[in-house]
């Protein structure tokens, strides 16, 4: 056997950690299953195993197209019929019966290296439109296969993974991470994928050591192979000898034992050296986040994502009375604190399994957040009243995305007062109060905040949208990704005549974690910083070690200059005086 050598493949570093284990690999589309001869006797049960899976793929093929009709429309909904027609395509199905006596394996192993081939054809036609469907086939693909080996019990876009690996993949999409098992996957790494994308976000949030764009990852990585993945310096270290192993064990037991002090301090409040209070906030997305909460010392939830509990499995969306069960446990769990619950959040690149028979040439700019919620009153009103219903158990309030001006926040309003309406006509209790606000994600809002300002009572301010939209860059197109800079003088521009507005403006986008950016943000006066749970610790002791007029008076000088690297530099200068041992 042939001497083994550390293999060293660099990449970018998204989400701070260091994991150690062995590697699972996933190679483009979705895995291979494992082949295993049959006989002859065989064959019938396996065309009944397939056929089963055929019945149970349909039968979630029909539930996700009702789920996507209730909130796009017949319209977008009517893309899964051609996911349907491929699932009984006679051409493939032909294939099938005529490879799988010759083969004589099992007969998921077949249909995956016929549907494969079928996909390499696509890939190499001219029209853009066939080569487009290539996403449709993979997903019909994976359904199958997952309905065959699960005996559709167990819905999951990624097949199980072995105890503490490190994933390895081509491309995770948000709802790919989203699924993952949290207590077996200790990180992962891909080919593709930015800093900005929602996967690393998602990554961040839920504090899992990510490494992107690592070049020829799936071909120069094996499955069970030990590996350490650096989330510190975008390092993914396969091999490893004893040496470098040592040395990562000690700085990760470093790490982590001072991160469990900076957790200890989650009582004390986020004051600055002299007396600048700031309330911190943590971003939600799942239920298992729920408990972590407190631990954190989060002063509630700043940020709770609605679009992954109502979109986030493959079944109808939750009705109002679901809703309102989930709305609440949160609300009483985070009791006395308050929890800022935002609307769906649907459409362009966040939800990528939602389809659209319309191809949006600009889908950041198309048909999303409060637009899409707007048009689908009905639905709408759905969450209002849970989230309303909610409010009545403990604090709660409701913020609205994607709002571009003051027409849009009227509409929203009027709704909610149809909705408060139906809620005294039930004889249903619900928060008079509650507060409501809207998200500063686009540039024409950031302009009109004063009058804003009138109809909400709150703002925040989503710093990756609003960077994203006032430079014309595109976050997750590697081209263009190293000018997306949140230091940009005209975001930082938008960003304090947001807060000149005068109303509490809370900062929840990714800035808000950065400790470079954290003595801009106190010195434009945010009133509050909303992060994941992981991050609050250190956020909040960084914030201890500031001066708030010193804060103040750098702010000043950084929307008097000229390009973002001065900006960046003056507030990373102050941060790097305050609090050097925490990066």
């Amino acid at each position: 056997m042939g001497t083994v050598f550390e293999q060293r493949l660099r990449g970018l570093p998204v989400s701070p950690g260091i994991a150690i284990g062995n590697l699972r690999v996933e190679a483009r589309d979705c895995s291979a299953p494992l082949i295993h001869p049959i006989t002859e006797e065989e064959l019938p049960g396996e065309w009944k195993r397939f056929e089963a899976a055929l019945v149970r793929t349909e039968e979630e093929l029909a539930a996700l197209k009702q789920r996507v009709e209730a909130v796009s429309g017949a319209t977008e909904a009517a893309i899964f019929d051609a996911h349907l027609l491929f699932l009984r395509d006679s051409t493939i199905i032909g294939k099938l019966k005529q490879e799988l006596p010759l083969r004589m394996q099992n007969i998921e192993s077949v249909y995956y290296a016929v549907v494969q081939n079928f996909m390499e054809v696509m890939r190499t036609v001219d029209d853009p439109y066939l080569r487009s469907r290539v996403m449709d086939i993979r997903d019909v693909l994976q359904r199958v296969l997952r309905n065959m080996q699960s005996g559709g019990e167990v819905r999951r876009v990624l097949p199980p993974v072995e105890p503490r690996c490190i994933l390895a993949a081509y491309e995770l999409t948000p709802g790919d991470t989203a699924e993952l098992d949290r207590k077996n996957v200790l990180g992962f790494v891909t080919e593709t994928g930015s800093a900005m994308s929602h996967t690393a976000i998602l990554a961040r949030s839920l504090g899992l050591p990510a490494v992107v764009a690592v070049p020829r990852l799936v071909m120069d990585s094996r499955t069970g192979s030990p590996a350490i993945l650096d989330g510190y310096e975008g390092l993914l270290i396969i091999n490893p000898t004893e040496e470098t192993q040592e040395r990562y064990l000690s700085l990760r037991a470093e790490r982590e034992k001072a991160y469990r002090e900076l957790v200890e301090m989650r009582e004390l409040p986020a004051v600055t050296t002299d007396g600048h209070r700031v309330h911190l906030a943590a971003n939600v997305e799942f239920a298992h986040e729920f408990e972590s909460i407190r631990r954190s010392g989060a002063e509630g939830v700043g940020l709770y994502r609605t679009e992954f509990f109502l979109l986030g499995t493959g079944e109808s969306m939750p009705d109002e009375e679901e809703q309102y069960k989930h709305y609440r446990r949160l609300v009483e769990e985070c009791s006395p604190e308050e929890v800022i619950f935002r609307t769906l959040d649907a459409g362009g690149d966040k939800l990528p399994f939602e389809p659209s028979s319309e191809r949006e040439d600009n889908p950041a700019l198309g048909w999303r957040g409060i637009r899409v919620s707007l048009s689908r009153a009905e639905i709408f009103k759905q969450q209002l009243r849970a989230v309303l219903r909610a409010s009545a158990h403990g604090k709660a309030g409701v913020m609205f995305p994607m709002v571009s001006g003051v027409t849009e926040v009227r509409r929203t309003l009027k709704l909610l007062d149809e909705c408060r309406e139906e809620l005294r006509a039930r004889g249903q209790a619900y928060n008079e109060k509650m507060r409501v606000g809207v998200m500063i994600e686009v540039p024409s809002a950031a302009m009109v905040a004063d009058v804003l300002a009138r109809y909400v009572d709150f703002f925040s301010i989503g710093t990756n949208d609003l960077t994203q939209y006032t430079i014309a860059v595109d976050r997750v197109n590697h081209r263009v990704a190293p000018i997306f800079r949140v230091t940009h003088p005209g975001v930082v521009r938008l960003m304090a005549r947001t807060i000149e507005a005068g109303i509490p403006t809370t900062i929840c986008g990714e800035m808000g974690g950065d400790l470079n950016m954290l003595p801009l943000l106190v010195g434009l006066g945010a009133t509050e910083i909303s992060v994941g749970t992981h991050l609050l610790p250190v956020v909040r002791v960084a914030i201890r070690h500031l001066n708030y007029e010193e804060c103040k008076s750098m702010a000043q000088h950084a929307l008097q200059a000229e390009d973002s690297m001065t900006i960046r530099s003056l507030s990373r200068s102050m941060a790097l005086k305050s609090y050097p041992d925490l990066f």
